[in-house]
């Protein structure tokens, strides 16, 4: 989809007038970007937010399922009309270059010995893969409604097999597919704690579960485009895409559902879990993001739309164009800042929250001010029309 930065239409490469882009996935990408700078601005992280140890789901294990999820919606977008595989592989083989030097920014572990060939940026670089090459399948959203239910079930059903091994049928840190297969690839001196951990949350298993949260938001995104087309021919505003967006919400509730209620049948758990980025966590993560999409859909993709509302939500526009720069930027940077440390052992982060501090209170000025950083640049880019595309 081409348009211009601010949503205007613009012209495609035929020539001819495209519509203006869907100004409400750039919006909630924004608002998921602002949580997630916020939350890497935590000097100290309380033990109930932090990620979960196992199974069960805390408040930042929500984060990057979003972000993914979101980016599937924003391929279906990019993709819906042609798919450039040579273009993308090129970006993808970048993401995983890329991800490598973020390992050892972050970790500080520049050993060729220890170094992890999993990570973050690698999963990503895997989602983006995958979900191109499943557009060479389908375009439709009952195409990757069908993906979305297929991929859930095969990720399902390794989890389901594995704990049918595990004592009381249940998935542990030490008993899990991640554990043997995503060492068995890559060696355990090149993963998730150098193998110790039983698991990779970043690794193969992982990933594939991912794949699961980026169909189910590139069954939206076609969605979204689809009910669009259909609404402009008939002359219906965006209320149109209320009923398809809630039914397909729906459906992937009963896959989440029928992700846990299968195994149980059959005697063994499958937890809603991050670690291994189960079906049932995946699904429930994307229904969220579905209801946030159609919602924002409603209020933003009208033209009616208030010219103050649409000013007043462009910083959230830039943050979501430049989503892939704010979101792993922010990440190095804080990696970076938290390990420069003074004599006292204080970071650089911390020095800067005490300079900034106001009234003695050290972690909202902080957080306010990273937000505000992250947006004035992800605003001077979008002002350029310079985007780092998946």
């Amino acid at each position: 989809m081409t348009g211009s930065a601010t949503g205007a239409p613009g012209v495609d490469r035929a020539g001819r007038t495209a519509r203006p882009r869907l100004s409400s996935l750039d919006v909630v990408r924004g608002l998921m970007l602002v949580v997630s700078v916020s939350v890497n601005s935590l000097l100290v992280v309380p033990a109930w937010f932090d990620h979960a140890e196992w199974d069960g789901v805390h408040g930042i294990d929500l984060v990057f399922p979003v972000f993914v999820t979101l980016t599937g919606c924003g391929l279906g977008f990019a993709m819906h009309r042609r798919t450039d595989v040579r273009s993308l592989a090129r970006r993808v083989l970048v993401l995983v270059a890329v991800g490598l030097l973020y390992n050892a920014l972050t970790t500080g572990a520049w050993d060729p010995a220890t170094w992890r060939v999993t990570g973050v940026l690698q999963l990503y670089a895997l989602v983006v893969l995958v979900l191109v090459l499943l557009h060479l399948l389908t375009r439709s959203w009952r195409g990757w409604l069908a993906l979305t239910a297929v991929l859930a079930a095969a990720h399902t059903a390794l989890l389901a097999g594995w704990a049918a091994t595990c004592p009381g049928g249940t998935l542990t840190r030490e008993c899990n597919p991640s554990g043997w297969l995503d060492v068995a690839a890559f060696g355990a001196d090149h993963v998730y704690r150098l193998g110790a951990a039983g698991h990779d949350p970043e690794g193969l298993v992982a990933a594939s579960g991912a794949v699961v949260s980026a169909a189910a938001g590139a069954t939206v995104g076609h969605l979204l485009l689809t009910v669009r087309a259909s609404a402009a021919g008939e002359r219906r505003g965006p209320w149109a895409a209320l009923g398809p967006v809630a039914a397909v919400a729906a459906a992937l509730a009963a896959l989440a559902w029928l992700a846990v209620a299968v195994p149980g049948v059959l005697g063994v758990e499958v937890p809603v879990l991050k670690r291994l980025w189960s079906a049932p966590f995946g699904l429930s993560v994307a229904v969220g993001v579905a209801l946030a999409l159609v919602l924002a859909h409603l209020v933003l993709d009208r033209a009616s739309t208030p010219r103050a509302l649409r000013a007043a939500t462009w910083p959230l526009v830039a943050l979501g164009r430049n989503s892939l720069l704010v979101y792993f930027g922010s990440h190095v940077v804080t990696a970076l800042l938290a390990r420069q440390v003074d004599a006292d052992g204080r970071s650089l982060s911390e020095r800067t929250a005490e300079a900034v501090a106001v009234g003695g209170h050290e972690q909202v000025p902080y957080t306010v001010l990273v937000v505000l950083a992250w947006t004035a640049l992800a605003a001077l880019l979008h002002r350029r029309g310079v985007y780092l595309r998946p």
